[in-house]
């Protein structure tokens, strides 16, 4: 088996290099734009220092009850929960959870 894979691959080189060979600028070129690009982000990388920033805080966010924008469209029927894995007894702990919080039907 490795031998039929190293001839597969040592024939595909060869046809590589052949259709390479006949195309000696566009060949350079491919070379000279992935060492420019290389070169480019590397240059960016090092160039580019870590800036230190204050610590922020973010503002509470109310979780007790659904957010507003679900209120302003009518809705025909309550939530229904669609997918929770059964398998794992902390979602279903959540899945309850969610269920006794706020107006949601959840089924299986």
């Amino acid at each position: 088996m490795t031998v039929f894979v190293s001839r597969n691959l040592k024939l595909l080189l060869w046809k590589n290099f052949l259709l390479k060979k006949g195309k000696m600028l566009v060949t350079v070129l491919e070379i000279l734009m992935s060492l420019l690009f290389s070169a480019v982000i590397m240059y960016l990388r090092f160039r580019s220092l870590p800036r230190n920033r204050p610590p922020f805080d973010y503002t509470a966010i109310d979780i007790t009850s659904l957010p507003e924008f679900l209120y302003l469209f009518p809705l025909k029927a309550r939530f229904q929960l669609v997918y929770v894995p059964s398998n794992i007894e902390t979602l279903k702990n959540i899945t309850e959870m969610v269920e006794k919080t706020f107006d949601v039907e959840c089924e299986g």
